[in-house]
């Protein structure tokens, strides 16, 4: 994919595509960072926060954008529901069968929709038994 974008394959890159794709939760950039660091040591933040907003931009990885939290990133492109934990903050993904037909949307309203996302919020399992 990052080729047919247009994309050098860099060791960089193939990194943080490797852990998005290899991982169910929906990690900052920071997280991102901690954990590739770990194969390649001399890799800065602020590589990774490029990589991901080129990443996103190229349409590669969905980035969740929150307005009092960290910006997350995922991997999932296809449809499904993002469970958002208003507690601890964690992010689960919810595949449901029934999809939004967006190019219905678009002969019926001539809406050009080009990105969908779906969130609920509330509380995970592990928070909703807190009973606090």
């Amino acid at each position: 994919m990052m080729r047919e974008r247009g994309l050098r394959l860099t060791a960089q890159r193939m990194a943080v595509l490797e852990y998005l794709l290899s991982t169910d939760e929906h990690p900052s950039a920071r997280r991102v960072f901690e954990k590739v660091r770990k194969s390649l040591p001399g890799i800065a933040l602020s590589t990774v926060y490029g990589i991901l907003a080129e990443l996103t931009k190229n349409g590669i990885i969905k980035a969740l954008e929150f307005n009092e939290r960290d910006n997350r990133y995922e991997a999932n492109l296809s449809q499904h529901i993002n469970l958002v934990c208003l507690r601890c903050g964690k992010i689960s993904d919810y595949v449901t069968p029934y999809t939004v037909d967006l190019e219905r949307i678009r002969e019926t309203t001539r809406f050009r929709t080009f990105q969908s996302r779906f969130e609920l919020y509330g509380f995970c399992e592990a928070c909703g038994s807190r009973g606090d």
